[in-house]
């Protein structure tokens, strides 16, 4: 029959390297799931930064549109008189 001693030792043996195994694989799971998420939160912001100068592209068009529009019905009312 087996030292009860050994047994106990060789069972806490396996239960530590079990317990290092497991915080290895978990902490780069972690690491994983965090680098996808900051991968993810940086195209996000990408796209957002990128419709905003669509965006503001747009709105400059329009007011250059507007001021030339102004400036052409200036120039009529000038004519007219």
């Amino acid at each position: 029959m087996p030292d009860p001693i050994l047994t106990i030792i060789i069972a806490l043996a396996c239960v530590l390297v079990t317990a290092v195994i497991t915080a290895i694989a978990t902490t780069a799971y972690q690491k994983k799931v965090a680098a996808s998420t900051v991968g993810n939160a940086e195209e996000k912001a990408r796209e957002i930064i990128d419709e905003a100068l669509k965006t503001a592209e747009t709105k400059k068009r329009e007011a250059l549109l507007e001021v030339k529009e102004e400036s052409i019905r200036t120039k009529n009312d000038l004519d007219k008189e």
